[in-house]
């Protein structure tokens, strides 16, 4: 199985590059995580100059939180509420930052208006399934997606959610997206039992073996509150490091993460105990 890489705004995603980490702006004032939530000028420039600082990869913004209603209750966001937050943060965000940034959302108008303005990523948690206009866009702007797996709701088994990003990873090819655009989610939490969640981080190599770059998302998401008995996220980064390193040393190729320095620290450990694959450290240590 070839391995294909990414070009993410000139940032090379993929096996033979070291693992990537892209930390998280949450626009929406009802994301999970509060610690996460910017919503003014001056907490956007200390946020974007933090992240770059901690070593930063990639930057994704989002208008809307994706946190399952069923953990969380979340609210629902109107299309037109999150189009407005990220029409009037987007570009602040990238004229100000030197490394790409990415959109996270699943409604074709939003990608689109956050493509016109610059972002070199669109980050799809319903794998092209919400929007049908999504593949074809994403196919015409000739941008890189992440495609993660999406069950109508949820996948309540590994198999299911392998099969789930098959079956966008068919769609996205259907339309002209190359496979040098893809990238593949798993869909850590998203309403999964816990235990399909450790499963997943377990048998990581099942997805990778897709051919792919994987992103991993488990920054403080509801399992690891579930087995530390941890109900607030803000006390959850102690596990999401543990099971970061895990990921990465599984084949993990991009974390998404709302801690940035701890997440590359992750990572790099991750990547010291993954087996030997026959990938190039001299190049990789030059990357």
């Amino acid at each position: 199985m070839k391995h294909h890489t990414v070009d993410i705004g000139g940032l090379k995603v993929g096996a033979d590059f070291l693992p990537r980490v892209m930390s998280v702006i949450n626009l929406s004032p009802e994301s999970f995580y509060r610690d996460s939530i910017v919503d003014n000028s001056e907490q956007l420039a200390k946020a974007i100059n933090g992240m770059e600082q901690d070593g930063a990869d990639i930057i994704d913004v989002g208008g809307a939180s994706t946190a399952p209603r069923g953990v969380y209750g979340t609210p629902e966001v109107t299309v037109e509420v999150e189009l407005e937050r990220v029409t009037r943060n987007l570009e602040y965000i990238i004229r100000n930052t030197r490394v790409p940034v990415s959109i996270d959302t699943v409604h074709s108008e939003v990608a689109e208006a956050a493509i016109d303005i610059g972002v070199s990523l669109v980050n799809d948690v319903s794998g092209l399934a919400r929007d049908k206009r999504m593949a074809k866009l994403v196919a015409d702007r000739g941008v890189p997606i992440v495609l993660m797996a999406d069950c109508g709701g949820s996948c309540q088994t590994l198999k299911a959610s392998i099969r789930s990003v098959e079956r966008s990873v068919k769609t996205a090819l259907s339309v002209g997206i190359p496979q040098e655009r893809i990238i593949i989610d798993p869909g850590i939490g998203f309403g999964k039992p816990s235990e399909v969640d450790l499963e997943i981080i377990r048998e990581l190599d099942r997805f990778c073996s897709l051919g792919h770059p994987v992103l991993v998302g488990v920054s403080r998401k509801a399992f690891i509150g579930n087995l530390l008995n941890q109900p607030d996220p803000s006390i959850r980064l102690t596990g999401t490091i543990a099971v970061t390193s895990i990921a990465v040393a599984n084949g993990a190729n991009l974390i998404r993460t709302h801690d940035v320095k701890e997440g590359k620290i992750a990572a790099k450990i991750g990547k010291a105990l993954r087996r030997v694959s026959g990938i190039s450290e001299s190049r990789e240590s030059a990357e």
